[in-house]
């Protein structure tokens, strides 16, 4: 079945300025990353090299997904405000080097792709070619191929790089405070958890310099280590949402 650019494109528009996101002030450049970071990379083989058993043994929990999805984010950002006609085929280099070493880990894609590395291969390659096609139809850069790459990012809005992950990361900082009083009350409810005894379960990290983690997640999470990473992603100080 067809897909109907030119009737998509005012829906985006209206949908994406809804989020505060336009054009006219480069934010849509957010989008389209976040977009193209779902369609290459996300939603594809590499859940597979992630998931179940496989996951386990490639060594690719959580914290290392964490970090590598917001790598990508940001390579895909260089990409879309590139003037580089290639800046796509150079997106596409970096996310199958298999020799490059993930931020935030010790190790490449030749060993957390293991098992799927030539499906992680075709998929992206095949869904760089479409982004290369939407650019060959509109523009380089253009307003329409922006909105077009950003369809992904629809229900994203509070996932880094979109406007809604500042607030997640505030709120998330007044947690580790002892700040919010209603997550406290949440934690002993949750399983007689006290304060303290959560926060103690925290990265030495978080304990030593609470600045910088919040200033990480706030602008690059993959500059954290993958294990603190891991300890964020299985817990409510980001997730949680209050009645």
């Amino acid at each position: 079945m067809s897909i109907d650019y030119e009737a998509a494109l005012p829906h985006l528009r209206v949908k994406f300025a809804e989020m505060g996101l336009s054009f006219a002030d480069g934010t849509l450049a957010h989008a389209a990353a976040m977009g193209i970071t779902q369609l290459v990379w996300r939603n594809g083989p590499i859940e597979n090299a992630h998931a179940g058993e496989r996951g386990r043994r490639n060594g690719l929990h959580d914290g290392v997904m964490f970090a590598r999805n917001t790598w990508v984010f940001h390579q895909a950002l260089e990409a879309v405000r590139s003037t580089d006609q290639y800046a796509l085929l150079g997106f596409e280099d970096r996310i199958l080097d298999r020799s490059l070493v993930w931020p935030g880990t010790n190790d490449t894609l030749s060993r957390f792709g293991y098992g799927a590395l030539g499906d992680i291969r075709k998929h992206v390659k095949g869904r760089v070619n479409y982004l290369l096609e939407l650019e060959d139809t509109y523009g380089q850069g253009s307003e329409e191929f922006l909105l077009l790459a950003g369809t992904g990012a629809l229900f994203q809005q509070d996932r880094f790089g979109m406007p809604g992950w500042k607030p997640v990361v505030e709120r998330m900082a007044r947690r580790l405070r002892g700040e919010d009083k209603e997550f406290v009350s949440y934690l002993a409810a949750r399983g007689g958890l006290g304060f303290e005894a959560w926060l103690a379960t925290a990265p030495s990290l978080v304990h030593d310099d609470l600045p910088r983690v919040v200033e990480s997640l706030r602008l690059a999470p993959y500059r954290l280590d993958a294990q603190v990473l891991q300890w964020f992603t299985w817990n409510p100080v980001l997730t949680h949402r209050a009645a």
